[in-house]
């Protein structure tokens, strides 16, 4: 007997479409994936759709959102504040907000539709579709969790067009949490196009000025609100085809108060971002989101450096103090040097003890990105170059950054700490990324040098790193090109194979443009050591992917 292969109907649902999944549906009914689940299911029809006669129907009909039960929506408004809001999104006052929720005049079943007014700093629908989009993924009972996240994204994006017109406060930080949403699916250009309309809402509302009214709570809510937008649009426009749409110049309002003051309501007035460098500035009085902010102008321009210059195009030699790596290094020293002692690394424990480990290793986790992009650059010179010790001094700076940047998925991953979002997953990418180069390099000259630093010991992280972003990889659609990358990277070291393809190393050092990124035909499996794909590497012509590789072979075998 012969099983009929149902046919591919001709409008998929947004859903299965969003999913990428054969549709079944009967003249755009409730398909049979939505009706097994239970789910909503809407149509939209694309332009080349509506042309065609036989798509045309009277009336589409498009489902309205169903929220889920009050419980739920707490839960998963929890996550986001145990968890998003703890990287670059603290542009939410949680009593407030999460006060609202368990009130009555919250009502899931009418708020969609029939909104109640809410105050600055209560949630409106877009808000809360954009946060459940986020974070639906997160949770760890929901049924077909990922789904929800794109189902609640989908009518977060349906609302927002609405109000592309319209620059409220609420639409700036809703637009901001969708942009990072999207990003994490992989949706580069609508991300890019999100945080941009959030920044220019925000330009029309004043909010890059420093707040005149009278309610300080709300006051900082405003300049939260126009940091938060910058910071996603630093996290956007790392790569080599990012470009700002937002200018530090045009931003003049205060950093952002102490977590703890902003939570109880007594806000103390912070400086302003020109002011950190000012030596009557009390630095231990900055909070730590204060000093991200900083540090991502720094991230910027090493971003930039190592993405559109590169070592190989600078005319001047790296310990030369008019050389941009020079500089850029003797910056990132001073800023960490100047930090106050409450924000040194090893103060993690600390922050555990006290609740704000999450914050404290995003942060850190940005300040070991810049130091990793800055000193790899240069790994691959011969040990002799330069003044006597540079090229050493420089390597064990970068392996003591990579075992910091490591330690941190380590310690709090367990312990469900981890702030699961794409940037930290760009993190951990970067330290398997790193392993990986490092372990490329000659055994014998490295172990001459570093007596104590073993090949197998890069290896295993570079192993460790993919298992992590396995698991993350089915919440964050960002994060399956990553371990493509990554695959593909053991997969070049372990053929004797043609490498003049710049692509693959430019990869590892871009975070995002998924839709210009190599395209991989393998199928890789869930559970691939990578053991026998990381043999025979010191025998490579790595040459076309790392700078000055053949000084350190010819120099050394």
């Amino acid at each position: 007997m012969s099983l009929l292969k149902k046919p591919r109907a001709n409008v998929a649902c947004n859903r299965c479409r969003q999913s990428k999944l054969r549709c079944v549906n009967s003249n755009r009914s409730t398909c049979q994936r939505c009706a097994e689940l239970n789910l909503s299911c809407s149509y939209t029809l694309k332009a080349s759709q509506m042309k065609k006669k036989s798509l045309m129907p009277k009336t589409v009909s498009q489902n309205p959102v169903i929220l889920p039960s009050k419980e739920l929506i707490i839960e998963m408004v929890q996550i986001f504040f145990d968890n998003q809001y703890k990287g670059i999104f603290p542009i939410f006052h949680k009593p407030t907000f999460m006060s609202f929720l368990r009130s009555d005049e919250f009502n899931p079943v009418t708020f969609i539709e029939q909104p109640p007014i809410t105050t600055p700093l209560q949630p409106n629908t877009v808000v809360l579709l954009a946060i459940l989009a986020l974070c639906a993924r997160l949770h760890k009972t929901l049924p077909d969790a990922l789904n929800a996240s794109l189902d609640f994204g989908w009518h977060a994006r349906k609302l927002v067009s609405a109000e592309f017109d319209n620059p409220t406060l609420s639409n700036v930080q809703a637009l901001c949490v969708l942009s990072s949403h999207e990003w994490g699916e992989g949706n580069a250009s609508r991300s890019y196009m999100y945080v941009g309309l959030a920044a220019r809402m925000a330009m029309i509302l004043g909010l890059n000025e420093e707040p005149t009214g009278t309610n300080e709570l709300e006051n900082e809510v405003r300049r939260r609100a126009i940091w938060g937008v910058y910071m996603m649009d630093r996290c956007n426009s790392s790569g080599r085809k990012g470009h700002s749409c937002i200018s530090l110049s045009d931003i003049h309002v205060r950093l952002p108060d102490h977590e703890r003051n902003f939570i109880f309501g007594e806000i103390q007035s912070q400086c302003f971002r020109n002011d950190i460098d000012k030596l009557e500035t009390d630095r231990s009085k900055i909070s730590c989101n204060g000093f991200m902010i900083y540090l991502f102008e720094i991230w910027r321009e090493i971003g930039t450096w190592v993405g559109l210059t590169e070592s190989k195009l600078d005319p001047l030699a790296p310990w030369d103090p008019e050389s941009s790596f020079y500089k850029l290094s003797k910056k990132l020293d001073k800023f960490e040097e100047t930090l106050p002692t409450s924000l040194h690394f090893s103060h993690l424990e600390e922050h555990i003890s006290y609740g704000s480990a999450a914050d404290f290793a995003y942060f850190h986790g940005l300040c070991f990105l810049c130091r990793i992009f800055l000193n790899r650059e240069y790994f691959y010179a011969s040990p002799d170059i330069g003044p006597r010790g540079w090229w050493n001094d420089l390597t064990a700076q970068l392996f003591d950054t990579l075992d910091n940047l490591d330690s941190i998925t380590k310690r709090l991953k367990p312990m469900n700490l981890m702030v699961i979002a794409p940037f930290t997953g760009f993190q951990v990418f970067t330290a398997g990324a790193t392993s990986l180069y490092i372990a490329a390099y000659p055994a014998k000259v490295l172990k001459q040098h570093f007596p104590d630093q073993s090949i197998q010991r890069f290896k295993a992280r570079a192993r460790d790193c993919l298992t992590t972003l396995n698991s993350w990889k089915q919440s964050w659609g960002l994060g399956k090109n990553w371990i493509e990358t990554l695959h593909k990277l053991q997969e070049m070291f372990s053929e004797v194979a043609d490498l003049q393809d710049d692509e693959i190393r430019h990869s590892i050092s871009d975070y995002g443009n998924i839709e210009n990124t190599m395209q991989i035909s393998h199928v890789l499996s869930d559970d691939t050591t990578g053991d026998e794909a990381l043999n025979a590497m010191n025998n490579l012509d790595l040459s076309s992917i790392f700078p000055d590789w053949n000084e350190a072979m010819n120099l050394y075998n």
